[in-house]
């Protein structure tokens, strides 16, 4: 841990999503299309060929009944 408490970059280089993934807002008050990655930066990606933008920790992978269902469905429980 660090003397000033400060934040710390994450410890592996693997990005959180990858180009092609199909990705929702996790905010319901967001829009509810499924979107596409494009291009991923550290923290943030691209989606749509570029014409949406969000930080890593506000979008998700889409769920496959979301994929059926061509739209974000609320929340998604994953069982442990």
């Amino acid at each position: 841990m660090n003397e000033l408490n400060l934040p710390q970059p994450p410890t592996d280089d693997k990005p959180d999503f990858l180009v092609g993934d199909v990705v929702v807002f996790v905010d319901d008050s967001m829009h509810d299309e499924l979107m596409a990655v494009s291009f991923v930066k550290p923290h943030s990606v691209f989606m749509d060929d570029g014409a949406k933008f969000a930080l890593s920790f506000l979008i998700r992978p889409a769920s496959l009944a979301e994929l059926n269902a061509g739209k974000r469905l609320g929340e998604v429980k994953i069982n442990a």
